[in-house]
């Protein structure tokens, strides 16, 4: 059985191999679209997804990916105010 995340780089290197990126390269760059909270009347809110800039947009494409204009905000905030080593049992 192949492992999933294996099988995805095997794809984005071959649908990214005219871009001449590597899929790490191509990942980075990915990492940099972020979305936008929007909210309508302070009440409800929606996460928009900006217009990529070229070489992201380009990612996309030839990775042959859709993306929306916006994404349900269910209004949850993530906050992390523990380290993992006070997590940890000591050794």
């Amino acid at each position: 059985m192949v492992m999933l995340a294996y099988r995805i780089i095997q794809e984005l290197a071959v649908r990214w191999q005219d871009i001449d990126v590597t899929v790490e390269e191509g990942i980075k760059e990915l990492s940099t679209l972020c979305a936008q909270e929007v909210s309508f009347n302070g009440k409800e809110s929606c996460n928009q997804i900006p217009e990529p800039r070229a070489s992201v947009k380009k990612l996309i494409g030839a990775a042959r990916v859709r993306m929306p204009e916006a994404l349900p905000s269910k209004g949850i905030v993530v906050s992390t105010k523990k380290k993992l080593t006070d997590r940890r049992k000591p050794k």
